[in-house]
């Protein structure tokens, strides 16, 4: 089966969207296009805000080496050499608590 084929199949498919505002007002208009499952949820930031403090980050963060948005959480995640509690506690207090998350490549011995 090719892969056009899955999409123009509403019974083996579930569209999933997610919307920042009221997600209900959307549903009609989806619903025109799209008669198969659906799931829509809700998501407090936008692509676009969530990649913009990504690139902010990579500006601000010392020892940044890698970045994703996470678009099912809703986060940011910052791969650091070393992340502390000091530096994420810094970071949370610039970006929201629990909007950047720092993934540390170093970890202490013995842990």
């Amino acid at each position: 089966m090719t892969s056009s084929s899955w999409s123009d199949t509403p019974k083996r498919l579930v569209l999933n969207l997610r919307f920042t505002g009221d997600v209900a007002t959307r549903e009609p208009m989806i619903r025109e296009l799209w008669g198969g499952a659906l799931c829509l949820s809700q998501a407090q930031h936008t692509q676009e805000e969530l990649e913009t403090l990504q690139k902010r980050a990579y500006k601000e963060i010392k020892g940044v080496f890698s970045g994703s948005v996470d678009e099912l959480t809703g986060q940011v995640e910052i791969g650091v050499w070393l992340a502390t509690p000091e530096l994420q506690h810094e970071v949370d207090e610039k970006c929201g608590k629990g909007l950047v998350v720092l993934n540390s490549f170093l970890r202490p011995v013995g842990s």
